[in-house]
């Protein structure tokens, strides 16, 4: 396995810029980098936000990407590493 190297973004400064993120991701599933997972459970147990998972496929680890909403900014962080992420 391999180290990940995605970093987390706790903040989208802007709409264009969570666009841009959202096209990067994007890419990463097209290019086989990473690949779209079922959501295991929802962003602070809220099912109103809209979010995706996806699978670093070099390592394993697990990340969730929630959009932007109202006050709230936007997340994109690691929710499992491998070990944790296979059982």
């Amino acid at each position: 396995m391999k180290t990940c190297l995605w970093q987390s973004i706790h903040n989208f400064r802007s709409r264009c810029e969570f666009e841009r993120f959202e096209n990067w991701i994007g890419e990463q599933v097209a290019f086989c980098v990473a690949t779209k997972i079922a959501v295991a459970r929802p962003y602070l147990d809220a099912s109103a936000f809209n979010k995706k998972w996806y699978c670093y496929t070099a390592s394993g680890n697990v990340w969730r990407l929630v959009w932007p909403d109202g006050s709230f900014t936007g997340v994109f962080e690691e929710v499992a590493h491998a070990r944790s992420a296979q059982g």
